[in-house]
């Protein structure tokens, strides 16, 4: 009797973690076939309105939007068209961490904002939340050393950048392929 309690108890819980594992279902606004056929004839970035969280973040401040940009065209370049929506893309928070307070786990880089996409006549289509953070605590002492002395705030600010373009394909278009990435950068220039 004890065996066939031990045995449902542990089916029981097999069944509850199989549960907490599955695959939540993919909300987008955008059906299959929009996302497929989507093309982007424009990307405008607001900085207007951003919060700049440090000192590092203010001296980036300037170049932000066009850099982002810069980002974003990369990563959609397959998807650039004269005939397609407007990415607008509306920055709330930008924090840039130093390297030592980021290695001993004090502050971490972080970009926030939305991705909305507009039809031609500025109707909105879709609108999708980006955070997106950079750098990481190390384990050690010694690694925290190590990391701080060749890791730059620049390099976190790199970092943010190609982390968000990249999280708002993922959100718009779903997650491509291993290897798709590769190839949009080598066909792209």
């Amino acid at each position: 009797m004890q065996h066939m309690q031990r045995r449902t108890l542990l089916l029981m819980l097999g069944s509850g973690a199989l549960g907490a594992c599955a695959p939540q279902p993919y909300t987008n606004p955008l059906s299959r076939e929009a996302r497929a056929a989507l093309g982007i004839t424009r990307i405008e970035v607001v900085t207007t309105g951003t919060a700049f969280e440090s000192a590092l973040a203010a001296e980036s401040a300037t170049r932000l939007g066009p850099d982002l940009t810069g980002a974003l065209r990369q990563e959609f370049a397959d998807r650039m068209r004269p005939d397609g929506v407007v990415m607008s893309v509306e920055l709330a928070r930008l924090n840039m961490a130093s390297s030592l307070r980021t290695a001993f786990g004090r502050d971490q880089s972080r970009l926030q904002g939305t991705v909305r996409l507009l039809d031609a006549s500025g109707r909105l289509l879709a609108a999708y939340p980006v955070q997106v953070e950079a750098g990481a605590a190390a384990a050690t002492r010694t690694g925290a050393l190590a990391r701080a002395s060749v890791t730059t705030a620049e390099g976190f600010y790199r970092d943010l950048l190609r982390a968000f373009a990249r999280a708002a394909r993922e959100q718009i278009l779903g997650a491509g392929i291993p290897g798709q990435r590769l190839l949009r950068r080598v066909t792209s220039g």
